[in-house]
């Protein structure tokens, strides 16, 4: 049985469609953005269960730049229970505990030279209750964007055909493409919503 994490992945791996009109192409790249924002978003809150997608995009402060903590270490869950880090550069170990502790996720790192050991607690119901509502705050954040990106091609086009640069007929018909887009989005939202759910559920 595939845990909810991987499950995650799989959902958010086809694109929405298998064919783009010239017309959507900029329209669907944004879209998948938003997805791929929300699908990291959803990684980042923390489940009973260690997966190394939980810590991956944590910003380290690295020669002078912010990087992902998956760019300076090789990320691992030897246990069902443990994550680990295994930092490349040791002149890097402190900056990347420091990002770690820094962050909202409540670990506590412990180095032993450049490998950093990371014990994922259970969670309380407690827990597990406010995850569920953060994630309903990220699905709500994740349809705004989406909605906000229809509403926004839309005034464009809306504009070309004032222009007379397009017809009526052009602009019902990338309308009706740009919804059923819309729609798939929205869709994979829920989805993805559903499965980080029950994932946090998991006792």
């Amino acid at each position: 049985m595939l845990w909810a994490a991987e499950l995650l992945v799989e959902i958010g791996s086809p694109p929405l469609t298998t064919f783009m009109d010239p017309t959507l192409t900029e329209a669907n790249q944004k879209i998948e953005d938003a997805l791929e924002r929300f699908r990291q978003e959803l990684a980042s809150i923390r489940a009973g269960r260690a997966n190394p997608s939980l810590i991956e995009n944590i910003p380290v402060d690295a020669y002078g730049a912010k990087m992902k903590l998956v760019e300076v270490a090789t990320l691992a869950a030897p246990q069902p229970s443990l994550l680990t880090a295994q930092v490349w550069d040791v002149s890097l170990v402190q900056a990347v505990i420091k990002a770690i502790q820094e962050s909202s996720l409540g670990l506590n790192p412990a180095a032993e030279g450049n490998l950093i050991r990371l014990p994922i607690p259970a969670l309380t119901e407690e827990r597990r209750e406010e995850f569920v509502k953060l994630t309903h705050q990220k699905m709500e954040a994740a349809r705004v964007q989406i909605r906000q990106l229809r509403q926004d091609q839309r005034q464009d086009w809306d504009k070309a055909k004032n222009s007379g640069e397009i017809g009526e007929d052009e602009l019902f018909r990338r309308e009706k493409i740009l919804q059923e887009l819309i729609d798939k989005a929205m869709a994979q939202v829920e989805d993805l919503g559903k499965l980080k759910e029950a994932e946090l559920m998991q006792v």
